[in-house]
């Protein structure tokens, strides 16, 4: 007496036995057609089929710089212009789509001031740390940037007035003792 697990087991042993056979039969069916068909359209190939297959060579063989010189300038000019796109895209890199002057307005109104441009004539303007702040275009300072700004503008004054000085002027201030200058004027009389 068979079990029914018995029955299905015995089922899918057949199922895979006719598959495997089948697609042993089909392969060997393509091993065994390629060859003999290859073998037959070689041997029972006729002068004309031959001047065919030999022209059609030759003519690949003319041909093929040609063809590949058409796919090389394809490609080349595909290249450019994906070179010209890129140079395009890093010659518009870091260009700003906002203005700088619609950024300061703080509006969309789009006008904004240009930098030095406060809203302040400098007649209005009493202090000197109001001035400064009118000239560099930030009208609110705090006070340790006044300061700073009054000793820039200070050392500046210095070093322009010592640059100013000519080469006499300068060994004039050096020149501190009277005994030399009775001396250089005695020199000068003689």
């Amino acid at each position: 007496m068979s079990t029914p697990q018995s029955d299905l087991s015995e089922q899918a042993a057949a199922a895979a036995e006719d598959f495997f056979g089948q697609l042993y039969a089909f392969f060997e069916l393509i091993v065994t057609r390629f060859f003999k068909n290859g073998y037959a359209s070689i041997a029972q190939m006729s002068g004309k089929r031959w001047t065919k297959v030999i022209g059609s060579v030759v003519f690949y063989l003319i041909v093929r710089p040609y063809i590949e010189k058409l796919f090389k300038w394809m490609h080349d000019r595909d290249r450019k212009k994906e070179k010209e796109k890129r140079d395009k895209e890093r010659a518009n890199f870091g260009k700003v789509k906002v203005s700088p002057n619609s950024l300061r307005a703080g509006g969309d109104s789009g006008k904004g001031k240009v930098l030095g441009e406060v809203d302040h004539t400098d007649d209005e303007l009493e202090d000197e740390e109001d001035v400064m702040a009118a000239a560099s275009g930030v009208p609110e300072w705090n006070d340790m940037a006044r300061k700073r700004q009054k000793n820039y503008i200070k050392r500046v004054k210095k070093d322009q007035r010592a640059e100013d000085l000519s080469r006499d002027q300068i060994m004039e201030l050096l020149d501190w003792s009277e005994e030399e200058e009775v001396d250089e004027k005695v020199k000068k009389d003689l």
